[in-house]
């Protein structure tokens, strides 16, 4: 049987209006689904802005190929309690801007 169940992010303006989007801004979706938050972060980024989408799903992984000719998102296929490792493996510390966590019931 085919999944027909399409995924719609819930309060996303709001979530995404609450970051403040900077357009040199560097940003983490750590839950990044489908990519639902993140599509809208890149769309109000601007060519210098980055953003690092965390989940450690492997359906958000192939959701995340979506975006790969976007050079400002980089995904990382593990589980957002890893930021902070992250963080210092990709010398970032101290510059990011803006963290979202969506932490609802998975559907």
């Amino acid at each position: 049987m085919q999944n027909t169940h399409k995924h719609i992010t819930v309060l996303l303006h709001e979530a995404v209006d609450g970051l403040d989007i900077k357009p040199g801004g560097i940003y983490i979706d750590g839950t990044f689904g489908r990519g639902g938050h993140s599509e809208l972060i890149l769309q109000k980024l601007g060519e210098n802005g980055r953003l690092l989408a965390i989940d450690r799903d492997l359906q958000a992984q192939q959701s995340a190929k979506k975006f790969e000719q976007d050079p400002r998102l980089e995904f990382f296929h593990q589980n957002f309690a890893s930021i902070v490792p992250l963080l210092e493996h990709k010398g970032l510390v101290g510059m990011i801007d803006g963290i979202l966590l969506d932490l609802g019931v998975s559907s």
